[in-house]
């Protein structure tokens, strides 16, 4: 192959990979102020939040949200939020929860709130729930039909510490403002006696579940039944038999049943 022929190739081969990379799509931000006019039935959105800290990824603060198919501006709806194990997420999950109408949503960790004693572990519980607070209220100015009263906030591992750490707050407001139906899967309970006290809990609702025989946070979660029950919860603990360190998919009928039955009831079914 001649030296003018082989430029020609490489010319060619290359303006055809700049063509390719001009196709593929933009990464665009829709700024929080224009969210609204994207809300529909079924749409998901992506919050996010360059004025706050990264998330414990080092990835920039953002949540994304997802509304119900059938999605009614003149209806309100309960908030589910989930707070995944480890370094969490900002993705929703709803797969513990009964047939109905929710609004999901996953909010992450901010980077720098780890437990000093252990690094892997949320333990700056301030500041978790600073970071929470506020994409709860942006998210209640797009979507401000919300029934704070039935809303969920759900965690797994990290998540569960989480949710037990910021319900001791004294901070207002506090997480009882928010969400009146807490989910404990496998956290939480941990380090609760250097913690602050659960607040008052009447009319609130809970559910614990943690690992067996094999569940590392077994010790610390099955006490929380009976702690978030003193302060007037509505509560039920469930050990996963045979589970280890997990969120076993064998817990989500029953969390779905209680759900369904007692927590989100109406006054007249309860």
């Amino acid at each position: 192959m001649s030296l003018v022929r082989l430029c020609l190739l490489l010319a060619t081969t290359t303006l055809a990979a700049a063509d390719k990379a001009e196709l593929k799509p933009a990464v665009v931000t829709i700024p929080r102020t224009e969210l609204k006019a994207l809300v529909a039935p079924g749409a998901t959105l992506r919050f996010d939040f360059p004025e706050l800290t990264v998330d414990r990824k080092g990835a920039p603060a953002a949540c994304h949200l997802k509304l119900p198919a059938n999605y009614d501006t003149a209806k309100k709806y309960p908030l589910v939020v989930w707070l995944g194990g480890g370094e969490g997420g900002n993705q929703p999950n709803g797969s513990f929860l009964p047939a109905g109408d929710f609004i999901l949503v996953g909010l992450p960790y901010p980077k720098g709130a780890n437990n000093p004693a252990q690094a892997n572990m949320v333990g700056d519980y301030g500041k978790v729930w600073d970071y929470h607070r506020f994409m709860l209220e942006e998210i209640a100015k797009v979507s401000p039909n919300l029934d704070r009263s039935r809303s969920i906030i759900a965690g797994f591992s990290n998540g569960a510490h989480a949710i037990d750490g910021m319900l001791r707050l004294s901070d207002s407001p506090k997480l009882t403002d928010y969400f009146g139906i807490f989910l404990f899967a496998d956290g939480g309970g941990t380090g609760y006696t250097s913690l602050g006290t659960l607040p008052d809990l009447k009319g609130k609702f809970a559910y614990a579940c943690w690992g067996g025989e094999k569940g590392s946070n077994k010790p610390n979660t099955s006490h929380l039944p009976k702690a978030l029950k003193a302060k007037g919860a509505t509560v039920v603990g469930s050990e996963m038999a045979g589970v280890g360190h997990a969120f076993a998919p064998s817990e989500y009928p029953k969390i779905a049943e209680w759900l369904e039955q007692v927590a989100l009831a109406s006054p007249a079914k309860k």
